[in-house]
């Protein structure tokens, strides 16, 4: 063991871990903590099959089902063979243990990968360079960092090659920007100050080494030891001191703060850096990248939460049959217990009771293949489908970017969405921002772009100092960066020859549309480095030395830089930030506080994003102190510590600060937002936007898209004074405006009355249910109408708000507002949220809840990242279905609290969209997404879960119905193989193609938006729909067991061809065959599009059918099936059976339909009847193009992944009709070129009108 192998271990033992700090020792690997191995798989070789298995069996329904299975391996209970439930449930979990397994195979292959790669460290000891895999590197190793090498770990920095200690690295793999950001070594100063000596010319393999060894003896000469904070899942901060000692002075210790600015995260790039040394000081899992690797909250679709409520009353008609049936068993044996001696039971008392008490158990097994296993298998399968067809969408791709699905169990979900809450900057607008103007003190302004401004704008200068102040603040005061790499010398002074283009790279877009503008302005930004920087104000060139700059954040709002001017020995603070931030630290005799406000609200109404800009001179001795101040303070090595001393010294200087000026930037649309809001508006959806920017720029953007109609009233529960407001005058303002909107008392008796009329009537589907069935009019004779007109009323009445409670609050609502014409929008802050938080009014807190929820649009202006959050959540917890959509880091939380998560791929990182559950290039993809994908996802899923326990419950049901010619004695009337294969071959392929199914085309959808409120509702899937397919499913039971036993074959006494004699197993088959052919028959009658595929699992069906119990026939020795096969009869019995159940549906829809249609027929029928077409034209599109009934209908394919029909934007006609009004109707809903942001509200809402009414209206 070496000497430093000594003091290594000496250090570590003396050390405790801790979670909050460490202290690592360059050159001394630490054991005490882990090593660097990357492990994202969740197996192992041991572990698979009982983690697996654990996850699997966490799910109550699996639970049932091992319960089923179990029982089943108890002779004396079941009544058939326990691999009738073996076999299904083991090839169930198998498909999902594969699953898992290949998935973590791929896992365990890019760890591996990962772990096994070659890295150089640095021995202390020797001074040598030794040669290691990744996962072998500790917590303190001293790693050699070359050109275009991956980061292995969180390295934090010594010393490099680059000037002032720079390392350029890119972190595309950790955010997404392709653009290289600096780091800068925190011992790069002391280095450059040591003695150097002169050596002989080398060449640069040899100079590298040279350098290479000599950085190293330094950094052991310092004796450096670096504190920092524990593993914490924060990418973009980072908190830690390093205490060295000067070479020279082995007494004097020096304490370094280390921030993000210094560290290499795991995963980055080193780049145009020859070599670095850096200290590992997180490994493993434990690094920020791996911390930030969280599981994400897990999402369950509504609909299943929906299902396994209505699986609980199938439950509880399972044990009332279970019941019923054992009370009846034992009521047969108490009465023919003696005619039944052969079996022995009257002799053996004992025995008869035991048998009385298996009977629950065995009528239970009987009953259980009601709740279907593999419907959840069918359902996850169609929801991986549809995720595939969300990709495959052309119609959604932007440049060849598709959209993404991450989280394909919420694809339902995407169906019933009642609120969206929306981002701004980067979500609605294009986030690419450039600079309109400049204000300055005196009010004068400045248009970049208009000519001769820049000369107008020097003269104006030399005059007014605020005025370069204010130009000094757009092109000093940022973290922007060249997209091009220039090397500068340390000791240079002078510009560069070659100074780069204008083409700069920021963290925020708004740093670089300054900077552009001012290089619009004559004010360039030559060069910027981290201590230098260099401008050039017309043809003289300015260069300033860069001391310390205050960054921005959310809490700030604002950020500062301290520099000194070359040639001037004061020192000069800059700062910008929003006018909430700023404004109060400049002094009063600076500005005209109306006058600024004023300016700020005539920008902020054209839509522009404001900043105010201001600056302050600092003496020698102020900046010094202040400088010692931070330092020390960032020396602090507790991170919650440090961050509070460091921000209390940025707000003791950041104070008698003087206003220069104002800058306003625009931030346009993007393509396509005004028609999308209008749809889904029209569609039910509550659009909300959540946003930091300013109250009145969030109102003018929310104008310009739509949200806000020149007929809406904008209400403000935040007061515009509200940071001079106490508490107490907040709280007198909030709860007046809140009752102004809303009269309590009357609302409040509504409101019990809505929650159960929208629990019972609404969402149990009971409504819609009564409504077709009491319907005035018939489809029969609105065909011979002339005109529409009376009709489309009808359809309307069915489209607004969910029932007549809503209606009254709308009316209370909109009678508590002044008198007009349109709806309320609510507008609030951030600041009013954290009041309501504070204040603890329980009642305020509701009634606010209130109005939001009932105001067409709701507008949330300077909203922090937990209060977006905390809006959703509100909304979510109020029983809505949400769904948020951001496109930056701030949005994330927002995102994972709302049932579904939409990122948006922007300029702002991929943090939105690593943390979403879909992931969009364009908000206007949002309309197909859920108005067509959505609508569909629902209905499809809706269909299989309902086919699958009809199929199920006739399938029991025979079981029961069977029993009572028996006596109840339990026995099973299906055979085992029959059990086992029903749900897994027979019926599964037949039943999955309704992951097919298109219920309406995509043209008629997102032209007629109102149909989504169908699935709002719930429309396809409630307590009437389930339980009608179960009520169907007893019914076709009864139907086809009665048929099969009773009235064809005369019970046991029919005689077979050939003399012989027919027995049980003829009526099982006969049952048996027409169940399977009647189940697919239903799928093809109840099917909105038929394609090839459902024909072909049609006769693969029947196939499957007779060659799997033919062969198990012979297999066991029974030939029944074969003797059957060769009698006539059973083949017209077999179409008997089907037929009366399938003529009674058919007659049954049939009726339906033309007497008590449902509204997607009603808005079938307004389409055709636009057309003029006779009578049975009219009646011709319900039953082949857009009807259920479409059994006769195409054999085409083509709409399986695309649909090239008619879209929003196209000009094509609906169906082939050729009507002019309908054609102007539909060239209406064109894609207009986009309107500026500063668009009048009128104008705005005059362009998207045709959209939002009802067509037929205009017809």
């Amino acid at each position: 063991m070496g000497f430093m192998d000594v003091i290594c271990f000496w250090r570590s033992k003396k050390k405790g871990k801790d979670d909050e700090t460490r202290t690592v020792h360059p050159g001394c690997p630490s054991m005490e903590y882990c090593d660097n191995t990357v492990k994202s798989s969740k197996y192992t070789f041991l572990t698979f099959l009982p983690a697996n298995l654990f996850e699997q069996f966490h799910r109550p329904i699996n639970l049932y089902f091992l319960l089923l299975t179990g029982l089943q391996f108890t002779p004396s209970v079941a009544p058939v063979s326990p691999f009738t439930s073996l076999v299904p449930l083991t090839i169930a979990f198998l498909i999902t243990a594969i699953k898992e397994g290949v998935d973590d195979w791929y896992r365990h292959k890019l760890d591996d990968e990962c772990n096994s790669r070659w890295y150089s460290i640095i021995n202390m000891e020797t001074l040598s360079v030794e040669r290691v895999q990744c996962r072998d590197i500790r917590v303190g190793a001293v790693l050699l960092l070359l050109p275009m090498e991956v980061v292995p770990c969180d390295v934090v920095l010594l010393l490099s090659s680059g000037e002032n200690g720079e390392v350029v690295i890119s972190t595309e793999a950790l955010d997404g920007e392709t653009v290289c950001k600096k780091r800068y070594a925190i011992l790069s100063d002391m280095y450059a100050q040591r003695p150097t000596t002169s050596v002989a010319t080398v060449d640069s393999m040899q100079e590298d080494e040279i350098n290479i060894r000599a950085a190293t003896e330094f950094i052991s000469d310092t004796g450096c030891v670096i504190e920092s904070e524990g593993p914490k899942p924060f990418l973009n901060s980072f908190t830690g001191v390093a205490r060295v000692q000067e070479p020279h002075d082995t007494e004097e210790e020096v304490t370094i703060g280390i921030n993000a600015e210094n560290v290499a995260l795991t995963s980055s790039v080193v780049r145009n850096t020859r070599f670095a040394l850096g200290v590992a000081i997180l490994t493993g899992n434990e690094t920020r990248v791996s911390m930030t690797r969280n599981t994400p909250p897990t999402k369950w679709s509504l609909l299943d939460q929906r299902f396994n409520k209505m699986v609980i009353v199938v439950f509880l008609i399972q044990f009332i049959l279970v019941t019923v049936y054992v009370g009846l068993s034992d009521a047969a044996l108490e009465k023919d217990q003696h005619a039944l001696w052969y079996l022995g039971m009257y002799e053996e008392k004992i025995a008869l009771k035991e048998y009385i008490l298996l009977l629950p158990l065995r009528f239970f097994l009987l009953v259980s293949p009601m709740v279907p296993l593999s419907f959840k298998v069918m359902v996850d399968a169609s929801k991986a489908f549809i995720s595939i067809l969300i990709k495959w969408d052309e119609e959604m791709s932007d440049e060849n970017i598709k959209t993404e699905v991450h989280n394909s169990s919420l694809m339902e979900d995407l169906g019933q969405v009642e609120y969206l809450m929306s981002d701004k900057t980067g979500t609605l607008t294009r986030n690419t921002l450039t600079l309109k103007s400049v204000v300055a003190t005196n009010g004068k302004i400045f248009y970049p772009g208009t000519p001769h401004e820049a000369s107008v704008l020097r003269r104006e200068m030399k005059r007014e100092e605020s005025l370069l102040q204010l130009m000094r603040v757009l092109v000093y005061c940022n973290t922007v960066e060249s997209t091009r790499e220039i090397t500068l010398n340390v000791a240079q002074t002078s510009p560069p020859k070659s100074p780069p283009s204008s083409a700069w790279v920021s963290p925020s877009p708004d740093e670089v549309a300054l900077v552009e503008g001012a290089t619009v302005l004559g004010v360039k930004l030559l060069e910027r480095k981290r201590k230098r920087a260099f401008v050039m104000f017309g043809n003289n060139v300015e260069s300033a030395t860069v001391l310390k700059l205050l960054p921005f954040t959310p809490e700030r709002r604002r950020s500062s830089i301290l520099l000194q001017i070359d040639g001037d020995m004061r020192f000069l603070l800059l700062t910008k930030g929003s006018d909430e931030s700023v404004l109060p630290r400049c002094t009063k005799t600076s500005y005209n506080s109306k006058k600024v406000l004023h300016t700020l609200s005539c920008l902020s109404s054209e839509g522009l994003r404001t900043l105010v800009t201001a600056y302050r001179y600092l003496t020698d001795d102020e900046a010094e102190t202040w400088l010692a101040d931070v330092r020390r303070k960032e020396s602090i090595a507790t991170s919650a510590a440090r961050a509070t001393s460091v921000s209390q010294a940025y707000e003791s200087v950041e104070k008698e600060l003087h206003y220069c000026g104002i800058t306003a930037v625009e931030d346009q649309l993007q393509d396509g937002v005004c028609r999308t809001i209008t749809q889904l508006r029209s569609a039910g959806i509550r659009v909300w936007m959540l946003t930091g920017d300013k109250s009145q720029t969030a109102k003018q953007t929310a104008i310009a898209s739509g949200l806000v109609g020149p007929d809406d009233r904008v209400i403000a529960l935040t007061p515009e004074d509200v940071e001079s407001m106490s508490v107490q005058e907040h709280f007198e303002y909030v709860e007046r405006r809140v009752n102004y909107v809303l009269r309590k008392r009357k609302f409040q008796e509504a409101e019990k009355k809505h929650k159960i009329h929208r629990s019972l009537y609404v969402r149990s589907g009971l409504r819609d249910f009564v409504g077709e069935f009491f319907h005035h009019e018939s489809i029969l004779s609105l065909l011979w109408r002339p005109s529409t007109r009376s009709f489309s009323q009808d359809c309307d009445e069915y489209f607004m708000p969910e029932d007549v409670a809503e209606n009254e609050q709308e009316d209370l609502l909109s009678n508590s507002l002044t008198n007009q014409s349109g709806g309320y929008v609510i507008l609030f802050s951030g600041k009013t949220i954290d009041f309501l938080k504070e204040c603890g009014n329980k009642e305020l807190f509701v009634n606010f809840k209130r109005v939001l929820l009932h105001a067409s649009t709701v507008i949330c202006s300077r909203m922090a990242p937990e209060q977006k959050s905390f809006v959703v959540r509100t909304v979510k917890k109020a029983g809505h279905v949400t769904l948020a959509i951001g496109d930056g880091g701030n949005d994330v939380s927002m995102i994972q609290s709302a049932h579904v998560g939409i990122g948006m791929r922007g300029r702002e990182g991929t943090q939105a969209t690593a943390a979403s559950d879909v992931v969009v290039s364009q908000f206007c993809f949002l309309s197909r997404l859920l108005l067509f994908h959505g609508h569909t996802a629902y209905q499809r899923s809706a269909i299989i879960v309902q086919q699958s326990f009809w199929k199920t419950v006739a399938l029991a049901w025979m079981q029961l119905v069977f029993n009572i010619y028996t006596k109840f004695s339990g026995v099973s009337f299906w055979d085992s193989f029959t059990l086992m294969m029903y749900n897994s071959l027979f019926t599964v392929p037949v039943t999955f193609l309704c992951a097919l199914n298109i219920p309406l085309s995509a043209s008629m959808l997102l032209n007629n938006p109102q149909l989504y409120v169908l699935c709002q509702r719930g429309r396809y899937l409630n307590m009437i729909t389930f339980y009608g397919y179960v009520f169907r499913g007893f019914l076709h039971g009864t139907i086809i067991f009665f048929l099969a036993f009773g009235f064809l074959n005369d019970g046991f006494s029919g005689v077979m061809r050939l003399g012989h004699p027919m027995d049980r197993t003829c009526d099982f088959y006969v049952s048996c065959f027409a169940l399977v052919t009647l189940h697919s028959c239903i799928i093809l009658l109840e099917t909105h599009y038929i394609t090839l595929f459902h024909w072909l699992a049609l006769i693969w069906s029947v196939m499957a059918l007779f060659l799997c119990l033919s062969l198990y026939g012979l297999l066991s020795g029974n030939h029944s099936l074969l003797e059957l096969l060769k009698n006539a009869s059973f083949y017209l019995q077999w179409i008997i059976v089907v037929a009366v159940p399938f003529i009674l549906l058919s007659v049954y829809s049939a009726i339906k339909l033309f007497f008590f249609p449902d509204v997607l027929q009603l808005q079938r029928l307004i389409i055709h009847r636009m057309s003029k077409v006779p009578f049975l034209s009219g009646l011709w599109p319900f039953w082949v193009d857009e009807n259920p009934s479409r059994f006769w209908g195409s054999f085409s394919v083509r709409h399986l992944c695309r649909d090239k029909s008619l879209t929003p934007c196209s000009s094509q006609s609906i169906g082939g009709i050729t009507s002019l009004d309908v054609q102007a109707q539909i060239n209406a809903e064109g894609d207009p070129s986009e309107p500026h942001i500063v668009k009048t509200a009128l104008e705005t809402v005059r362009d998207s009108t045709a959209l939002s009414e009802p067509f037929i209206k205009r017809v």
